[in-house]
């Protein structure tokens, strides 16, 4: 049997009497490739906020590699509004940030690309690889950490080269043609070292 990634159950995404997502569950196996399809409007980008801790859902759980990483159920107001299913299944509330959950090994990008426009590709990349970080202020300032802010300036480097992108390394990030900011997207979430 594959390994179980990730897994959304009964996930529901209301706004106020607006039903975005209605009980969806679905999972991924790894290794496995999904693709979630459907019209504009139809809750794609909202279930994956969801996941990604963009949105915390009004209803329904998501499990990372077996460990429930986001639950809820309704609460205040919405239990009076809410129009979605299976109310009670899940007591526990958990709402990590996105920053928690990226951590975790979920990455994702944005339909609307959201670089920092006044860096370069490398940089772009590199704040990525901070994520992971183990050093501090003190280490920082006396250039203790300097073994892993090497490491993190290669992993960098090698995920430009993982998308093309090595050459435009020294590039502002906005003079960059739409595809190579997509490709830079792509590498500054791969630095993240997602799963």
């Amino acid at each position: 049997m594959a390994e179980r990634m990730l897994e959304l159950s009964d996930i529901t995404m209301q706004f106020g009497g607006v039903v975005a997502v209605n009980n969806l569950s679905m999972h991924i196996d790894k290794g496995e490739i999904v693709a979630l399809i459907g019209p504009n409007g139809a809750g794609k980008t909202t279930a994956f906020n969801c996941v990604t801790g963009m949105y915390r859902p009004s209803n329904g759980q998501v499990s990372y590699q077996g460990k429930v990483i986001v639950s809820n159920h309704p609460q205040g107001k919405m239990k009076a509004l809410y129009a979605g299913e299976n109310r009670d299944k899940y007591p526990l509330v958990l709402a990590p940030t996105p920053d928690k959950i990226t951590k975790m090994g979920v990455a994702r990008t944005f339909q609307n690309i959201r670089l920092f426009k006044s860096q370069t590709a490398f940089e772009n990349v590199l704040i990525a690889t901070h994520l992971h970080r183990t050093s501090n202020p003190f280490t920082a300032t006396f250039r203790l950490n300097y073994k892993e802010e090497r490491q993190m300036r290669e992993l960098a480097l090698s995920m430009l080269e993982v998308v093309g992108l090595s050459e435009n390394k020294d590039d502002l990030a906005t003079s960059l043609p739409y595809g190579k900011q997509r490709r830079l997207e792509i590498a500054r979430a791969l630095a993240t070292k997602p799963q």
